[in-house]
């Protein structure tokens, strides 16, 4: 019912993706193939093995038929699926993500979570896969260590758009890999964010943006870009990132006290101590940056600050902190719940051809539906739930708590359980109209 309110041209852009299988190994439909990848993200089954031998006991093939709207006479083994992923073309199954983020801005389900008008993008790297001491191939981050061992590994830069409730949602990404043969410098994040960025612009020319980075891209050809393609940004300040202009802000905010907000949490068991500078000059650029100087009660201190475009004040500081600059952990989280709470981000599916990066698409979808199942109240408004659930299981999350016990939950009925009367929920879930939890649950 998710995939038919929030999604309904997945099964359709999977259908419209170009196959790399000849003719004549045409058995499997391409649908079913990518359709059955996508269960190993969405049952957190802990390898493709685990996930096939499920497919042969369970009723997966009889939901799967029911999902597609045709008989699948018997699933393909987790090779063949792998065979696909690792011929599949990166870049065509990749804009599969943006056209679903493009699918809930247009049906303006996001519109609450603006910031100033323009939706959170965090930019952050992550890591797919290392082998010690051994490469896996030509296009292999290399990192050499002084005992003497080596390691090749590869990252993608993801470009998310980051909510106020926790969620978040792939726009693209960008390989940080190596170019085959000869290079005279690694390729590296910040590289890559320069690749990715003018991408995303292209793919959402009319959408405001504010860009959220950590410290990598606080440096003059990155905001060189911000500005150029019109982003608003929030980029973590540090001392040794532009060590000239942070001891800039420390003096005016020396010599500027009123420039200051203090808010006393007794809940958090802390004091929060917000401060401002305005019209940093950089190279050319007129910048602002924000300090939230963090106390608590134990004796634990902590210092952010962000540079940014936006011109703080006693009235909107707080605001752009908490809401603005610290949305950016929510990329961090994303990735921390995809590597360790059953999603397998850095296991290795497959290493073969594209398997890598395709892998990587595959489980970035399959978080999105989990995500929109958790925070909406589609659990009160199945059918026979729309009396008798509680308040507390019309929302996904509340009423399972986590995200384990959630998708356990799901994994054990579709194997047990045989989904019936499709079209109609396809009804209903044209009808409803589906609402965001309210308040920040990440």
């Amino acid at each position: 019912m998710v995939i038919e309110h929030f999604l309904p041209d997945l099964l359709e852009l999977l259908r419209a993706l170009p196959d790399p299988r000849q003719a004549g190994m045409l058995y499997y439909p391409l649908d079913l193939l990518l359709t059955q990848a996508l269960f190993i993200p969405l049952t957190h089954a802990a390898s493709r093995r685990q996930f096939g031998a499920h497919c042969l006991t369970g009723n997966y093939r009889a939901n799967i038929s029911e999902m597609l709207g045709r008989e699948i006479p018997e699933l393909a083994s987790h090779g063949t699926v792998n065979y696909l992923l690792a011929d599949l073309d990166p870049a065509s199954f990749e804009a599969v993500l943006p056209e679903l983020a493009r699918h809930l801005i247009r049906m303006r389900a996001l519109d609450r979570f603006r910031f100033e008008g323009s939706f959170l993008v965090a930019f952050d790297g992550t890591e797919l896969a290392r082998w010690l001491n051994h490469e896996h191939c030509a296009q292999c981050l290399v990192a050499n260590h002084k005992d003497g061992r080596v390691d090749y590994f590869h990252q993608v830069l993801d470009a998310k758009l980051v909510t106020g409730n926790g969620m978040t949602m792939s726009l693209g990404f960008e390989s940080i890999e190596n170019s085959e043969g000869v290079y005279v410098k690694q390729d590296c994040e910040l590289k890559a964010f320069m690749r990715l960025a003018p991408t995303i612009k292209a793919r959402f020319p009319r959408m405001r943006v504010c860009a959220l980075g950590d410290a990598l891209y606080a440096c003059d050809g990155a905001l060189d870009l911000l500005f150029e393609l019109e982003w608003s940004f929030f980029l973590s300040f540090l001392p040794g990132r532009i060590p000239t202009l942070y001891a800039e802000a420390e003096a005016k905010l020396a010599a500027n006290p009123r420039n200051t907000l203090v808010v006393r949490d007794d809940k958090a068991g802390g004091t929060y101590t917000y401060r401002w500078v305005e019209n940093l000059a950089y190279r050319g650029k007129i910048l602002h940056a924000v300090f939230l100087d963090i106390a608590m009660d134990d004796g634990k201190n902590l210092r952010l600050a962000y540079l940014t475009d936006y011109r703080p004040d006693k009235h909107n500081v707080r605001e752009l902190v908490d809401q603005g600059g610290r949305q950016r952990s929510k990329i961090e989280n994303c990735f921390n719940t995809q590597k360790n709470h059953g999603y397998g981000l850095e296991h290795v599916f497959g290493s073969q051809g594209h398997a890598l990066k395709n892998y990587y698409t595959i489980i970035q979808i399959g978080h999105l539906i989990h995500q929109l199942m958790l925070h909406t109240d589609l659990l009160g408004k199945l059918p026979g739930n729309m009396d008798e659930a509680p308040l507390s299981a019309r929302c996904a999350l509340l009423a399972y708590r986590t995200i384990r016990v959630f998708v356990g939950t799901l994994a054990e009925s579709l194997r047990h359980k045989t989904i019936s009367c499709v079209e109609n929920l396809r009804r209903i879930a044209a009808s409803v109209q589906l609402r965001f939890v309210i308040g920040d649950t990440s």
